[in-house]
C-alpha cells in the first residue's frame, strides 16, 4: 500500500503502538510515547488512551547486551 493510501490517524496509531522507550529496560507505553513524540506526560498518557492502549503498560525498550548478555 502507497504512503498516500494510509491516513494520519493510521499513522500516529503505528507509531504508538510501536514506540519503544530509549533507556534500558521496560518502561509504561507513557514514557515509550513521551520519548517518542517528544510530549510531555499528560499528553502522552492521553494519546495511548485516544487509540485504546493502557498507557501503564509495560512495554521492552533497549537492551544493553554487555550489561546482560
Amino acid at each position: 500500500m502507497p504512503l498516500h493510501e494510509i491516513d494520519d490517524a493510521a499513522l500516529v496509531r503505528r507509531a504508538v503502538m510501536n514506540a519503544k522507550p530509549r533507556r534500558n529496560g521496560d518502561a509504561p507505553r507513557w514514557v515509550a510515547v513521551l520519548d517518542t513524540f517528544g510530549l510531555g506526560s499528560t499528553y502522552a498518557h492521553d494519546l495511548c488512551r485516544q487509540y485504546g492502549l493502557d498507557p501503564d503498560k509495560m512495554v521492552g525498550g533497549v537492551r544493553c547486551l554487555s550489561c546482560n548478555p
